[in-house]
């Protein structure tokens, strides 16, 4: 049903949210940050907020489709946003850590970078306990089990307080 622009405004008047069908596509998908060495940070890790680890052997078109709407849905500005790999997590060093959250996609990429003390449902103090990490399911275990997506919904918000608290 096509809204029209009086109905539009009256909804965002009464503060009644629309809202929008989803596509198949997503409309701009947030790329991983390139590899540019060791030492070095990136520029889009300098400005970001969130920074978003995942597995990117499993980063297919429809896990990238589902960070998109995640992050979307927890009202992520993807000009704010990085995403890296656990090799790229060296970068991490030289960037200031404030207004910051690691959002690690997976408990075993968590623990392979950070130790066995690292898992979800809380926040971590990592990277020689400068930047807030917040653990959550893999995106190919929320694809293949849609039931943790509640739990994924809660590790988000988590993160969300997390950056809110640095």
């Amino acid at each position: 049903m096509e809204l029209n622009p009086w109905q539009l405004s009256t909804l965002k008047e009464l503060g009644i949210p629309v809202w929008e069908f989803r596509t198949n596509e997503p409309k701009h998908t947030a790329a991983v940050v390139e590899e540019v060495g060791f030492t070095e940070a990136n520029e889009q890790l300098l400005k970001s907020e969130w920074v978003v680890v995942i597995d990117d052997e499993n980063y297919s078109e429809q896990a990238q489709s589902l960070l998109h709407a995640m992050l979307q849905a927890i009202g992520t500005d993807e000009q704010k946003l990085a995403i890296i790999t656990p090799e790229q997590l060296t970068q991490l060093h030289n960037v200031p850590s404030q207004n910051k959250v690691l959002f690690v996609l997976g408990e075993i990429v968590a623990r392979t970078a950070f130790g066995e003390s690292t898992f979800r449902d809380s926040i971590h103090q990592t990277l020689n306990s400068n930047i807030k990490t917040v653990v959550s399911f893999s995106l190919n275990e929320l694809l293949a089990n849609p039931a943790n997506k509640a739990l994924a919904w809660h590790d988000l918000q988590l993160a969300k307080r997390a950056l809110l608290q640095s």
